[in-house]
């Protein structure tokens, strides 16, 4: 998935570019979430979970058919919003493919060794939710209204949330679903999480407005639960 809109930047020309992005490092650990924006000199990525400036992370990102790798440096963080993220070491090639994109030009062929993996074409985000929180994973999908399911692993949980234009719809965990098994996952802050965007119908066993009415909701009932069902 990925689409771009040019726009301007005061410190370097750069476009509104919608890709997901794999981080990774010893302070941030692993995980997949997208990127907003792109120059040749960084990117702001989506993130919650703000991460201390001077923060160092490899990043995997593509261009067009180019696989992208570059070590990076957060800069700033927006809380519930995301990080502006300085590239180190950019290597020329990379550059040069960067810069055609924010100046419009065609992108220069690549090899095929750069070819996309099923992988990564299939799958948005994925990681720890050590490292990325449960309401951050949330928040990305809502706000890029995206369609598909949300597997879950736990310690003492597993499952799947289903989501339609970003907006949970249902959710299932062993032998309970709906809201009951969104409450098996709500705030979690150990195990796994992988979304894979996908237009098949899903389940729908919930009905909320919006997922922020939902958590609340669900949280509320945690703390009142001889009131709530």
């Amino acid at each position: 998935m990925q689409n771009w809109i040019y726009k301007e930047s005061r410190a370097a020309r750069r476009v509104s570019f919608i890709s997901e992005v794999e981080c990774s490092g010893e302070e941030v650990g692993r995980f997949i979430t997208l990127m907003n924006d792109l120059s040749a000199t960084g990117a702001f990525i989506d993130s919650m979970s703000g991460f201390a400036a001077g923060t160092r992370m490899t990043l995997r990102f593509r261009v067009g058919e180019t696989l992208i790798e570059t070590e990076g440096e957060v800069r700033y963080s927006l809380r519930n919003a995301g990080m502006g993220v300085r590239f180190l070491g950019l290597r020329p090639e990379y550059r040069e493919i960067i810069d055609c994109l924010v100046e419009g030009k065609p992108l220069p062929a690549t090899g095929p060794l750069d070819a996309p993996s099923e992988k990564s074409a299939e799958t948005v985000l994925a990681g720890s939710f050590a490292a990325l929180s449960f309401f951050d994973v949330i928040h990305i999908i809502d706000s890029n209204r995206l369609s598909g399911k949300m597997a879950v692993s736990l310690p003492a949980a597993t499952g799947e949330i289903y989501f339609k234009e970003g907006l949970i719809v249902g959710a299932t965990s062993g032998d309970v679903s709906g809201p009951d098994a969104m409450n098996n996952f709500i705030g979690a802050t150990t195990g796994t999480f992988e979304f894979r965007q996908s237009n098949v119908r899903c389940p729908r066993n919930i009905e909320s407005a919006n997922n922020t009415a939902l958590m609340l909701e669900l949280l509320a009932c945690r703390e009142d639960a001889p009131v709530c069902r």
